[in-house]
């Protein structure tokens, strides 16, 4: 099925939000450390599924889109995930030194809202298109190269969004 890694790597990703969710709700409700505890355990899916993740739409699908629709809607998508990465590195700085629980609640809101919103678009818009306007062999040259990319990162795939 066409685009199916970027499909179940958006699956695990929401499963990661809920658990955001979790740790921002305890946040919210002052249990600093529970949350501190929560997060840090999410980091390593953030990070490293993450990066993997986003190499495979940049290296794979948004080279092929941007033949299609330009390199304006692609550009604005690598830079969500460039926003994402700020994000990210925020939050191991909050984590890192004595966490402010509303801080701490801001930062899982804004990795949670830029997730969400980033997924919504992918699937709602660029991968229809995908599927719509590219031929069944660069669909396939996409997934393959989305498949080496994760061959080649395996070794930095530890843990997954769930559990």
């Amino acid at each position: 099925m066409p685009l199916e890694a970027l499909k179940e790597g958006h699956r695990r990703a929401l499963q990661a939000v809920d658990r955001l969710k979790a740790a921002d709700g305890q946040a919210k409700q002052g249990e600093t450390a529970q949350a501190v505890t929560s997060a840090r355990g999410l980091l390593p899916f953030l990070e490293n599924d993450q990066r993997v993740h986003f190499r495979q739409e940049e290296e794979g699908l948004f080279l092929y889109l941007g033949y299609i629709i330009g390199d304006g809607p692609v550009q604005a998508m690598v830079g969500e995930h460039e926003s994402y990465w700020k994000a990210i590195a925020s939050l191991k700085r909050l984590l890192d030194s004595p966490a402010d629980a509303g801080e701490l609640h801001r930062q899982l809101q804004h990795i949670v809202y830029l997730l969400e919103g980033h997924i919504q678009k992918e699937e709602s818009a660029y991968f229809p298109l995908a599927e719509r306007r590219l031929s069944a062999t660069q669909l396939q040259a996409v997934d393959e190269e989305m498949e080496t990319i994760a061959r080649l990162e395996q070794p930095a795939r530890p843990s997954t969004g769930s559990g």
